[in-house]
């Protein structure tokens, strides 16, 4: 028959502390030298003269997420190089944006017209000019509002009249020609970054006046190498602006570099709900990354964990007495466990260590 264990010195629990570290779940066992508590077979129970601190089992949201820091703006800078040579009399002030048919900034007075467009302009446009250039033109013409002309790769003397009109509303030179250097062409409407250059100093061809980013806000992230795995295309986030709600948003882009030999990972987190924003340029965000997500499951503290044969188990705390339940242990997060077993319900109270 074998004899029941007495609670004393020589009964000592061996209880589990565990915690989350970089996304995964890493289980230390502690010896905790506690008179009366544990050691008992399964299913075993007997009378707790002096039970230690309880935790009911609670039914809940396990999340495992990272928290990271980011910094509100608008992306990356890039050059606006114009083409046109003499003195800049009018530059834009940062935090303009530049549309469709805006002035970048004038030269002698003279405005560079910004237009939307994949390919760079690289020659003067006239009557018998014929590309793909001058359809892009002719796009950006019509779109303006012009009208008496055809929209295709031939510029014609339809053309040439619609682009006089637009060079008298411009107050240019009515020549029907489109000088090199007269228009920019970007991709979609930018944000002034940076003056690169200012009024009464001496633009040059290939000279960039400003840098200009795009007109939408978003988040960057710089994260540490032991981060840098949580940095994926696609991957959902919230973001916490220090006087806003979260809103949700994604990752966009990644970048990497190198840094004084150190890997460097920036990333670029785009947001859809762009009133949420709250803040001025440069101000610090939160940035929260979900890793995993476990829904109503049955939870306990980790420190309720014990080691059980080559598994765990918990302290069952019911009438007085106490037993210890084996326990299929799952999830990790949040300082607590994910745990299932035969009987265990929520409320359920089980014994915890150093709580």
């Amino acid at each position: 028959m074998r004899r029941r264990e007495q609670p004393g010195a020589e009964a000592m629990s061996r209880r589990i502390v565990a915690g989350v570290i970089g996304g995964a779940a890493t289980v230390a066992v502690a010896v905790l030298a506690t008179l009366g508590y544990g050691g008992r077979g399964h299913g075993d129970t007997t009378p707790a003269a002096a039970p230690p601190k309880t935790a009911p089992v609670t039914r809940s949201t396990l999340v495992d997420a990272i928290r990271l820091t980011g910094k509100l703006g608008y992306g990356a800078a890039e050059p606006f190089a114009g083409r046109l040579s003499g003195t800049l009399t009018k530059v834009p002030a940062p935090g303009t944006v530049l549309r469709r048919g805006d002035v970048a900034y004038r030269v002698d007075d003279q405005p560079v017209v910004v237009l939307l467009g994949e390919l760079p302009a690289y020659r003067d446009l006239a009557v018998n000019v014929k590309g793909p250039d001058v359809k892009q033109f002719e796009e950006n013409l019509r779109a303006l509002g012009y009208r008496g002309f055809t929209v295709d790769t031939v510029f014609d003397s339809s053309t040439a009249v619609a682009v006089k009109r637009w060079q008298q509303k411009l107050g240019l030179a009515e020549t029907g020609v489109v000088e090199l250097g007269r228009v920019t062409y970007v991709a979609a409407p930018v944000r002034v970054a940076e003056q690169k250059q200012h009024v009464g100093e001496q633009a040059a061809a290939g000279t960039p006046v400003l840098t200009t980013t795009g007109t939408t806000r978003t988040v960057a992230v710089e994260l540490e190498s032991r981060q840098a795995a949580v940095a994926k295309v696609g991957t959902k986030v919230q973001v916490r602006s220090a006087a806003g709600k979260p809103v949700e948003g994604s990752m966009t882009a990644v970048t990497t570099s190198q840094d004084e030999g150190q890997r460097k990972t920036v990333v670029t987190v785009s947001v859809a709900d762009q009133s949420a924003l709250s803040g001025d340029d440069g101000d610090t965000v939160d940035v929260t990354v979900v890793r995993a997500e476990k829904k109503d499951v049955l939870t306990v503290p980790i420190v309720a964990l014990l080691a059980v044969g080559d598994g765990y188990g918990v302290e069952v705390f019911s009438g007085g007495a106490r037993r210890t339940v084996p326990v299929t242990v799952g999830m990790f997060a949040q300082g607590r466990a994910e745990v299932s077993a035969p009987g265990l319900v929520e409320g359920t109270q089980v014994g915890v260590a150093g709580q």
